[in-house]
Parts: structure tokens; sequence; C-alpha cells
């Protein structure tokens, strides 16, 4: 089995037979689910209160969530077509207006889902920032979201907001922020302060406690950092998750109207994300041990 296809879709394409692996992904995501969010009520943990005449589970709806993010599809399209494909599994989906007010109540509770999966701070930290176009163009000028700005991107000029996640050296992101989209470096030093052995971009040269590459100062005079060649290395690790979220997971078109619902979609793209590194689903399919 090849570990560089990590998604849980290839293996349990590969290894199952008899049952369809869209149907033993839904099933398997729903058990972490619902074991998380006992274990988490056992703990004391307060989970978002079930909205009037809401007949499906916030599991169920969770596990909906993520099951259309690992299939790759559109969060709106896909629910509104599960609300036909997926009858068998979810007999009493709500309306997508109320899917989505679910999902941004329980924004807090992605987010310490997505921690938990990543087993915290390690020795080793990368940091960066990344981008979250919400507008271009002459759009740029109408976008009216609390804190959003107009920044520039690899695309050009965009509106909106930069996620600054820090992963640790097993690939999994445990913290983050989002910040607007003129954002520097150095507004996320808070993020940074308690972590030991953190590396980043150029850009990070002026926070204290980052290590990043050499870079040039005027007059051409070159400052040296005491960087390592495997550090490049370990550092391209965070582009290479970035390009998972944006490619598999759609972190380029969040489609957001409010702020707090621009959260809870990011806090899921994380959770999903650290779902399928932390290869969850493969062990609880039985597929890796």
């Amino acid at each position: 089995m090849r570990q560089d296809r990590e998604h849980p879709l290839y293996h349990l394409d590969a290894e199952t037979r008899k049952i369809a692996p869209a149907e033993l992904t839904l099933v398997a995501t729903y058990i972490w689910v619902d074991d998380e969010l006992k274990a988490l009520q056992a703990q004391g943990f307060k989970l978002p209160q079930k909205q009037k005449h809401q007949k499906a589970t916030l599991a169920e709806l969770l596990t909906l969530a993520i099951f259309l993010f690992l299939q790759g599809q559109d969060l709106a399209k896909g629910y509104l077509a599960a609300k036909t494909t997926l009858k068998a599994y979810f007999p009493s989906l709500p309306h997508l207006s109320r899917f989505y007010r679910v999902l941004q109540k329980a924004q807090r509770l992605l987010a310490h889902l997505a921690i938990r999966l990543s087993g915290g701070k390690g020795l080793l930290q990368v940091v960066d920032l990344k981008p979250i176009p919400l507008a271009h163009g002459h759009r740029i000028h109408g976008l009216d979201l609390p804190e959003a700005a107009v920044g520039v991107g690899p695309l050009g000029a965009f509106a909106g907001y930069v996620l600054m996640p820090v992963m640790n050296e097993r690939g999994l992101f445990f913290r983050w922020a989002l910040l607007p989209g003129n954002a520097r470096e150095t507004w996320g030093r808070e993020l940074l302060g308690d972590l030991p052995a953190v590396l980043g971009d150029r850009g990070f040269r002026w926070v204290q406690g980052v290590k990043t590459p050499p870079y040039r100062v005027r007059g051409g005079r070159v400052v040296e950092t005491g960087w390592k060649r495997w550090m490049g290395k370990v550092r391209n690790w965070i582009e290479t998750r970035f390009s998972v979220m944006v490619r598999s997971l759609g972190l380029h078109r969040i489609e957001a109207r409010s702020y707090w619902g621009l959260v809870a979609r990011v806090n899921l793209i994380l959770l999903v994300h650290n779902l399928i590194r932390s290869r969850v689903l493969l062990r609880m399919a039985g597929v890796e041990l």
C-alpha cells in the first residue's frame, strides 16, 4: 500500500470488495464523530444546543459535512444531493440554511476536534500564511465582513482573510488564526510566543523565536540565521498541506456571507485535513493497524 496516498478513499477503494468505499467511509466517519462527541460530553464539554424542530442529530450533521469534504464535493451542492442520494442514512435532514446554522454554532467544537486529532505541539513547528480570498477584481470593493481587508496573493489583489496555521512535525495543524487579508507575519507573533523550534519563511524574520532562511538587507549584505539545509525541506511540508486543503478540500472556494460562517468553514476544513493526515478512518475501517 502506497503511504504517499493518504486519503482514505484510495485505501478503502483498494482494500474493500463487498462494501462500496463511500459507504464504508461514511460509516467509519459517523462512528468516529459519535464516539468523540460522547467522550467530550463525559468530560464536561458543552455541545451546541439542538435547534428548534431539529430532527437530525449533531453527530449526523457533522458526519455529513465531513463526508462531503472527503468526497471532494461542494458543501451546498453535496448537501442538497445528499437529501436524495443518502436518504437511507440521513432520513431527517433539515433545510440547507439550518444546516449552515448548525455548523456555525459548532465552530468551536470543530476546532476542538481538530486540535484533539493533532496531538498538540511537537518538537518542531512550521508556520506560514495562506490567503483566503472571498472576492477578486471589482468585487473587492463590495465585500463587507468584519476585519476583511484587501491584500495581495499568488493570483493578485483579493479581498478577504489570511490563515496563519501552525503545523507540528507530524503534519497536523494544532493552532491557527484568521487575520485580515493585508496582514503581515508579525501580526501573529502572539500565536507563536510559547512554541519551541518554529520554522518559517523570510517574512517571519522579524518574529522572535522563528528560524528563517538567510536574508538580504539594504546594501546587499546577507544576514546568516543558522539555517540548515534540512530545514528547507521540513518547512516545505506546510506548502504540501496547503495544496491538499486547496485542491481537495476547497479552501480557495469558501463562499461565506458572515464572519462566523467563514470561521466554521475554515475549522471544518482543518478538521477534515487532520482526520485524513492522522489516518484515523483507515484504522477504524481495519485497513491499517
